[in-house]
């Protein structure tokens, strides 16, 4: 028996071995904390190293640390085991001097291999005075305070204010807060007139990172990264970005014996935010532009190919002309090629991989031609010139390719096929094929046969294509009565929908689950309103559903006060803030919009 556990201990380690990761050893803390304030430094390791060295920790004073956290997993795929391990060494520092401060590498010793850490640049700015909300204001009214300015703010930052018409710019939208955010409404995005713009893919949460402002320490969060590329020059300015956000405040009433036992009162305070605009410098490009100019901007290559410099005549020739680099791609138009005129050729084929960075528009652009030589020859395609402007150096750059040389022999159908120039090229043809010649030979005629209309077979398709319309009539009349009746159906069953789906979220509510919680709340909203008003999932909205509900009530704050419940979760799912104090709030008035809803579409 000792045996056999023997063999299968040494039978998972040797599983846990085979599925073993690459050694990852990281260090992480924040990047901004002001001075008196304790933080925490990590150093993470996903292997069991033999011994740990940590950095000199001379700029901080040492409150606790190195305490050490192991966590192991493993799992079965297909049957093969891995096994995954973390090791956590967490020190608790405190800063005690400002400035700026770089906490060095450390290291760790894994299987007689040294492994060290990224370095990690503190900065610890002077002592702040505490946001108003977390003051202890105890002022005798039931209010909520009213908010500093300084306190929450957005802006719209770029990250140049001068540039060169169709360079690009980096517009970030960013959040700055000292509260405690619980949710966000309504927002307004700038139009961005005058320029071209491309999102910047982002996360859809916001995730906040400390972030110091002119001495003071921010909780900030990118709310969207734009690629502008100015259209125009001159001054064009970027209209101000709008965002209601909610604020958890702690409402100030008098002391009393119950306020230790109950604690503070909190309420959730609505404050719309505008960004300041931001004006931009947009210089022309300079005058003495190259014929080859289409517009590109930014730093480019070229590259051209064919697939193929010897064919026959009617056979197909791929040219292949592509651009790649960084600035406006998108905009790039296909260049002038001068090509033979014995060539037909055709509207090319453009594909495009490109990506929008924080560095900007970055891949590659192909423009694709198709070529079909008609008469056999030598043929030569010039070089292709390609011209851009490129900021960093204020100048035009003329790119050429090399040039081409293709040997066209005669083929065989040649020889049948005669050529007829001005030929239309906007469907491909061989021709000879979809062309018929005089035949001189012989050949037979045969009767056409009698006149259709007016024989018995006339008569006879005539009526039962009659036939067949009245009872495709009637089919379609029992289908359109069956829907009617799935409708009735649907609308007399939908608020027991509705109190199933809100059972669940009450499920998840308890569970707390935040993510099921939100969506079987938005699933019970949306159902039934589709259910009540027989309009398909797909084609609701709010527009549709405040329109349709307006034909059949005339309470307008009960519609407001429905669509708003929506409105609320569509926001408290994605808000990072979201509680379960929110949760069960929303829960308790998702059943009495729906309640009343119901009461008034009876």
């Amino acid at each position: 028996m000792k045996l056999t556990h023997t063999i299968f201990v040494f039978l998972l380690i040797f599983c846990f071995n085979s599925g073993a990761q690459d050694v990852q050893f990281t260090a992480d803390a924040p990047s901004v904390v002001e001075m008196g304030e304790q933080f925490r430094l990590t150093f993470t390791l996903n292997a069991r190293p033999s011994s740990f060295s940590p950095p000199e920790l001379t700029n901080f004073y040492v409150l606790s640390g190195p305490n050490q956290s192991t966590s192991t997993s493993f799992q079965i795929i297909n049957g093969k085991t891995s096994q995954s391990i973390t090791i956590t060494y967490t020190y608790y520092l405190q800063a005690t001097t400002a400035g700026t401060f770089t906490i060095e590498p450390a290291q760790a010793v894994v299987d007689r291999k040294e492994y060290f850490s990224n370095p990690l640049s503190v900065e610890v700015v002077g002592e702040q005075k505490p946001a108003p909300s977390q003051q202890d204001q105890r002022t005798p009214s039931t209010q909520p305070q009213q908010l500093p300015a300084e306190e929450l703010f957005v802006r719209v930052l770029t990250d140049r204010k001068s540039v060169y018409q169709g360079e690009h710019i980096i517009a970030t939208i960013k959040i700055y807060t000292r509260l405690t955010i619980t949710g966000f409404g309504s927002s307004e995005m700038p139009d961005f007139s005058g320029f071209w713009s491309q999102d910047i893919e982002s996360p859809t949460q916001i995730s906040l990172q400390r972030e110091n402002v002119n001495g003071v320490i921010y909780n900030t969060g990118v709310i969207r990264k734009v690629l502008l590329f100015p259209q125009k020059s001159g001054e064009i300015i970027i209209d101000p970005f709008k965002l209601e956000t909610y604020i958890r405040q702690q409402i100030s009433t008098p002391r009393s014996i119950f306020d230790d036992f109950f604690g503070p009162s909190y309420s959730n305070v609505s404050k719309m935010l505008e960004s300041e605009p931001v004006k931009i410098n947009v210089k022309p490009l300079p005058a003495d532009q190259p014929t080859t100019f289409t517009g590109a901007v930014g730093s480019m290559n070229i590259n051209a190919s064919i697939d193929k410099s010897g064919v026959k005549t009617n056979d197909a020739i791929t040219l292949r002309f592509a651009v790649k680099g960084n600035g406006n791609l998108k905009l790039i138009e296909s260049p002038k090629i001068d090509f033979p005129p014995d060539f037909d050729t055709f509207d090319p084929k453009v594909t495009t991989n490109i990506q929008n960075t924080s560095n900007g528009q970055t891949g590659n652009k192909t423009f694709e031609y198709l070529l079909i030589p008609r008469h056999a020859g030598n043929y030569r395609i010039p070089p292709v010139s390609f011209s851009y402007f490129n900021p960093e150096k204020e100048s035009y750059q003329t790119l050429q390719t090399g040039e081409f040389r293709i040997t066209v022999e005669k083929s065989e159908e040649d020889e049948q096929v005669n050529v007829i120039p001005g030929l239309s090229k906007e469907d491909l043809k061989i021709l000879g094929s979809d062309i018929l010649f005089i035949k001189a030979d012989p050949f037979k005629l045969f009767p056409a046969g009698k006149i259709l209309f007016g024989s018995l077979p006339f008569y006879f398709v005539y009526i039962i294509s009659l036939l067949l319309f009245i009872i495709i009539v009637l089919i379609r009349r029992a289908h359109i009565k069956k829907r009617q009746n799935i409708e009735l159906l649907k609308n007399r069953k939908a608020s027991k929908v509705a109190r199933g789906k809100l059972k669940q979220a009450y499920k998840c509510l308890k569970q707390d689950h935040k993510e099921e919680f939100f969506e079987s709340l938005l699933k019970a909203f949306w159902g039934y309103l589709s259910d009540k008003l027989s309009i398909p999932i797909s084609e609701l909205s709010k527009d549709t559903a405040e329109k349709n509900l307006n034909t059949y009530i005339s309470d307008q704050e009960l519609i407001q006060r429905f669509l708003k419940v929506i409105d609320d979760c569509e926001m408290a799912r994605y808000s990072p803030q979201s509680g379960t104090e929110q949760m069960d709030k929303l829960y308790t008035e998702a059943v009495k919009a729906i309640t009343k809803m119901e009461q008034n579409l009876r």
